[in-house]
């Protein structure tokens, strides 16, 4: 017996024969004696039915509405709520969750109409948990338009789904985009079959871009953990897993400003556009997840800062045929940094494009200049980086460049919490109107230590580097390479280091470096089978500065290529297997030493 039983049992035994001993004597007021009314702690959803209904329940096939008996359980207030197993409730309408509960249990919430444009379960109180519960939406009620099918919809805060199977639904769980809601706790679920509103694989129109989730969470602070998600064959979904900021509430919502997402442990299936997103969400981790299936990207970061995606699989076997919203003409890629993602981590990760089609295994998709303003914004200044700005504005959002009188360069936003700003840098004392301007060029992105299979047969490149600033890209591994194996365009000082690219009769070149006069930095990298007309080991076109040194080059039709460079250190590389060497046409002031071929 434990020592507390033993302590309740003696409690007990006092108790009684303070009773018989005639001390312990009843109030004369008897009424004030008698105990509020308590909502006991758990209860089923049966408990909440006629003797008719609960054994329609326990059937399993559910004839009768019993709707109206689960809001009644909903509405009770019980802290506990157990969906018994085996039984099958019947839904016809949209449940709201309007009190702090905990619902347990794997009977079937079978909902089988009402919800097409709505959530089957709307949650308004913050804290509520669903553990083990089986969800449906088996008549694929779902639209193209307004309202979205959702399996379970929060707007509140400290939301928890765990055990639990969404079959059906175009959105499976989602925290909803009309406030900054923040702390979930997303794990171990089966987010099964979803539906999307696109037009399909042979159907390349734009719908289906705000619809086709399995999980959602717009805001911050989640966690989504060890979860699989799948796509119904045959559809067009958008995204199995998707954070997304809010831009519209940043003003009042400091600290808790779209970040400290993290993604992990995740297993994705299926025909999603994307199988996860990172957007316009800080600090967020995405790591250890296996994705197959997208018809777009795998993985994608987008407009992001500080985001790592580490040790992910991606598998991506798209068919070359498929038109899945091609209308938004997405550069195919097994990852994604799309727009201005600042100081995010590529690292670890194994891409496998051998069984699809893909234009790379990894895309840095920046635009070529940062000219958008996003909102101007009077202030008052004190020569600090501290800002008093004249009226919150939501649209200034945290690593926003800043501009204006007294503003240095590369000045940016560290923080926004109201009228109350933090710059970089201190700026000038006065009442400046201040421009801000999101990025649009990548800035400081690290691409490192990833193994990437490309598909020779569809010419696809391993890395490609567009529009980035200061980009690293190293210790990567590639083989299959059909066209290029490193290929920056329009990329100002990259790092590029210690990489080995191996083509198969690449047509391309092994890096390739074009459309931006400034320096590059390339050093010991192996590069091979680079072997079609007019390839190249490694081509760095129309540059100024920088270095490229103890590079091996094998089997490549040139092995180094200067065309229009000038102001560059090339030394101490080697080739074998070449047949042109070291051409430099149009380049001048260019140091060229101890280079060696064979």
């Amino acid at each position: 017996m434990s020592e507390r039983r033993r302590s309740f049992l003696a409690r007990l035994v006092a108790t009684a024969g303070a009773a018989q001993a005639g001390y312990m004597l009843p109030l004369a007021d008897a009424k004030a004696s008698t105990p509020e009314p308590r909502t006991p702690e758990a209860l089923s959803l049966l408990d909440f039915m006629p003797d008719g209904m609960r054994e329609d329940a326990l059937t399993g096939k559910a004839a009768m509405d019993h709707t109206a008996a689960v809001q009644a359980a909903l509405d009770s207030g019980v802290a506990v709520l157990t969906v018994p197993g085996r039984a099958v409730f019947r839904l016809t309408a949209p449940l709201t969750v309007r009190h702090k509960i905990r619902l347990v249990g794997n009977g079937e919430l079978r909902f089988t109409a009402g919800i097409a444009s709505a959530a089957a379960i709307t949650v308004r109180k913050d804290g509520c948990e669903f553990d083990g519960i089986y969800l449906t939406n088996r008549n694929r009620l779902q639209s193209q338009t307004g309202g979205r099918n959702v399996g379970i919809c929060f707007m509140a805060n400290l939301g928890t789904v765990t055990r639990s199977t969404i079959q059906y639904f175009q959105n499976g769980v989602q925290a909803e985009s009309n406030g900054e809601f923040h702390d979930y706790v997303i794990a171990d679920n089966k987010i099964l079959d979803c539906i999307g509103a696109g037009g399909g694989h042979a159907n390349p129109g734009d719908n289906g871009e705000d619809r086709g989730d399995g999980i959602t969470i717009w805001g911050c602070a989640a966690t989504i953990v060890g979860n699989l998600v799948t796509a119904m064959a045959g559809q067009d979904c958008r995204v199995g897993i998707h954070v997304e900021g809010l831009a519209n509430y940043h003003a009042d919502s400091f600290p808790l400003q779209d970040n400290l997402c993290t993604i992990s442990g995740n297993v994705v299936r299926g025909p999603f556009r994307r199988s996860i997103v990172s957007e316009q969400v800080s600090n967020a981790t995405i790591t250890g997840n296996t994705c197959q299936g997208a018809t777009w990207w795998g993985i994608a970061v987008i407009r992001s800062h500080s985001n790592t995606v580490v040790a992910n699989t991606v598998l991506y076997n798209r068919a070359r045929t498929d038109q899945s919203g091609a209308a938004w003409k997405p550069v195919y890629a097994g990852i994604m940094l799309y727009g201005g993602c600042v100081q995010c981590v590529v690292s670890g990760n194994s891409v496998d494009l051998s069984r699809g089609y893909a234009v790379t295994a990894v895309c840095l998709q920046g635009l070529a200049s940062d000219t958008v303003a996003q909102a101007t914004q009077a202030s008052s200044t004190n020569g600090t980086a501290n800002v008093a700005m004249a009226a919150a504005n939501p649209m200034i959002q945290v690593g926003q460049i800043i501009t204006g009188a007294g503003v240095p360069p590369s000045t940016y936003v560290v923080s926004m919490a109201g009228t109350v700003l933090v710059a970089s840098n201190g700026i000038a004392a006065g009442k400046p109107v201040l421009s801000f301007t999101a990025n649009d060029r990548g800035q400081g992105n690290q691409v490192t230590g990833n193994s990437l299979f490309c598909n020779a047969t569809n010419e696809a490149d391993g890395i490609e580097v567009l529009y980035q600033d200061c980009p690293a890209i190293n210790s990567n591994n590639m083989r299959g390479v059909g066209k290029h194996g490193i290929y920056a365009y329009g990329t100002s000082e990259p790092v590029i280091n210690g990489n080995t690219l191996n083509g198969q009769n690449g047509t391309g070149s092994g890096i390739y470096l074009e459309a931006s006069g400034t320096a590059a930095v390339v050093v010991g990298n192996v590069v091979a089978g680079f072997s079609a007309p007019r390839s190249c080991g490694i081509a760095a076109f129309n540059r100024s500065g920088g270095v490229i040194s103890g590079n091996f080059v094998r089997g490549c039709t040139t092995d180094i290529d200067l065309f229009g460079t000038t102001s560059m250190s090339v030394t101490g590389n080697s080739s074998a297997g070449c047949t042109r060497h070291y051409s430099g046409g149009n380049s001048a002031g260019m140091m060229l030493a101890n280079n060696i071929h064979k």
